[in-house]
């Protein structure tokens, strides 16, 4: 540990900062006394940092936030809530990667070669123009440090997207350094070799390749994380203030020797493809993580399971609210959700029940205890969450009830006014304190769930027809308000065999599907509403039929 405190008072943004170099950089930034915000998109990693951190004595200088960095408005929303916390920006490091797929170029998908230039190269793009924006307006200059790899300087050192991704980024860092140089901004790259990490032991004998690491570089030290962490210090600080616009290489001279680490001729590549192979994946991120001690697998690109229902293509996480998660189609979403990948966020009234689905799902999601009645604390609820996850992309307002199965008239004042206000009331509560925030987001999507009791009627239900009536109009009327690259639809989820049906249909529920079964048909199916289906009165396909 440094004792050199150098960077007091200085600001540094580090993306892809909850693990890996990232996480080693911010350590050693921290260290040296600077201020951190991280941005990263795996939330338990993001946690357990922050946890570690405000244990010690730095505690207070960091903040963390969930991001995408291949999305402008996640980028935006990162330096905003910098500037918030405080209340400058002197050095902004754009560290966060995608390895993609190990395919040859002929066998690359179009979907793995746009994900990897934008989380790789887009994300530097735009860490830069809006890090530099704040600098220029600050008038005091500042560093940006971009992360490459020495795949961008030999064609035998990663996968075709990969390389081509990082060569983008040194080529950027040059345009950027003299850009932005009678800014007195300097931009510079870091150039990290082959290191040693779970990405690339996959937990099969470790120390084994250390040692071969060791023997194969110029240099006889096996490369870690750690060892990158000077060079992030050095940039973001005075000491570099004559140089930008350069590229430095820490790779303990690989690149010196000529390195073609996946040729089948190096050793060390060839014990990391092996190791790869051992562990059953096919991009180079996935299963990186899953079996170091206190981490727990990132959520981001799940590898596709060959007995998995999923589209071959990777979906992209987003960060889905819903609300009664308790039980019924709730949990179903929840879980459904969470195994493509997403973050869940949810709420419900009954603590046991959140208890539960915290201790199952882990801390990559997030469950309240939370009545949608109750305005305050939806409010405060929206604070919290839109402070540490951001905007949701996908906003499911599920929570409702029956109420008492009776003609209308023997419905008393107080059994009326409680459906009205969990399925009407509550759903308007949770738009009012969520909505704004989402209009800002391009692709926001709010689910309000109908009934087939909202375009039909029954007996016996009166109070639940027209809650679910008023939603139909609640949706229709504020889709004529969002703006055009938002989407707010009602859905009829179904005839489903929930504790509702059970109460309405008796032992006939038992013919319909169970919630598991519908959330595998219900979860595809909101994930693919855009804002072309802005008003709409959707159902669920295939979900009213008996079996």
């Amino acid at each position: 540990m440094t004792d050199c405190k150098r960077l007091s008072g200085r600001t540094v943004v580090v993306t892809g900062g909850a693990s890996g170099i990232g996480e080693a950089a911010v350590q050693r930034l921290l260290e040296e006394g600077a201020q951190v915000v991280v941005g990263d998109i795996n939330l338990a990693a993001l946690r357990r940092l922050e946890a570690h951190i405000q244990g010690g004595s730095c505690a207070g200088r960091l903040a963390v936030v969930l991001c995408d960095v291949s999305q402008e408005s996640d980028i935006i929303r990162l330096l905003r809530h910098t500037i918030e916390k405080f209340g400058h920006l002197d050095c902004m490091i754009n560290n966060a990667g995608t390895g993609g797929a190990f395919e040859p170029l002929i066998e690359t998908s179009v979907a793995d070669w746009d994900r990897t230039q934008a989380v790789n190269l887009r994300s530097v793009f735009l860490g830069t123009k809006h890090a530099a924006r704040i600098m220029m307006r600050q008038g005091e200059g500042g560093s940006i440090i971009n992360v490459a790899s020495i795949a961008a300087m030999s064609g035998g050192a990663g996968g075709a997207a990969y390389s081509a991704s990082k060569a983008g980024v040194v080529s950027l860092t040059q345009t950027a350094a003299v850009q932005l140089g009678a800014h007195n901004i300097r931009v510079n790259t870091i150039v990290p070799g082959i290191l040693v990490s779970p990405l690339t032991h996959r937990n099969v004998d470790p120390e084994g390749l250390k040692n071969l690491a060791a023997g194969t570089l110029p240099l006889p030290i096996a490369g870690e994380s750690k060892h990158l962490a000077p060079a992030f210090a050095f940039f973001a600080s005075d000491d570099s203030r004559f140089i930008s616009g350069t590229t430095l290489v820490v790779d303990g001279g690989a690149g010196a020797m000529g390195l073609n680490l996946y040729s089948g001729q190096n050793p060390f590549g060839n014990a990391i493809v092996e190791r790869a192979r051992l562990a059953g994946v096919r991009h180079f991120d996935d299963g990186a993580r899953v079996e170091e001690p206190g981490m727990t697998s990132p959520q981001q690109f799940p590898a596709v399971a060959a007995d998995d229902s999923r589209p071959a293509s990777r979906e992209v996480p987003k960060v889905v609210l819903i609300t009664g998660v308790s039980r019924g189609l709730g949990r179903a979403m929840c879980q459904e959700f969470a195994r493509r990948g997403h973050i869940v966020v949810g709420c419900a009234r009954d603590p046991a029940a959140v208890a539960n689905l915290q201790a199952e799902f882990g801390d990559a999601h997030s469950f309240a205890v939370l009545d949608v009645v109750d305005d305050d604390k939806v409010q405060q609820w929206a604070s919290q969450t839109l402070t540490h996850l951001g905007a949701p992309n996908l906003l499911l307002n599920n929570a409702a009830i029956l109420g008492p199965t009776q003609q209308t008239w023997r419905c008393t004042d107080r059994e009326l006014n409680e459906i009205l206000n969990v399925n009407v009331r509550g759903t308007a509560n949770i738009i009012r304190h969520f909505g704004p925030a989402m209009m800002k987001q391009k692709g926001s999507v709010i689910v309000n769930f109908s009934s087939g009791w909202g375009r039909d009627a029954a007996p016996r239900v009166a109070p639940y027809c027209a809650s679910k009536w008023a939603i139909e109009g609640l949706t229709k009327a504020m889709s004529m308000e969002v703006p055009p690259h938002m989407c707010v639809v009602s859905l009829h989820p179904g005839i489903v065999q929930t504790d509702t049906l059970d109460v309405a249909f008796g032992e006939a529920a038992a013919r319909y599907p169970s919630p598991e079964e519908w959330a595998k048909v219900a979860v595809p199916y909101l994930l693919n509403i855009t804002p072309d289906h802005n008003g709409a009165q959707l159902s669920v396909p295939g979900m009213s039929e008996m079996r």
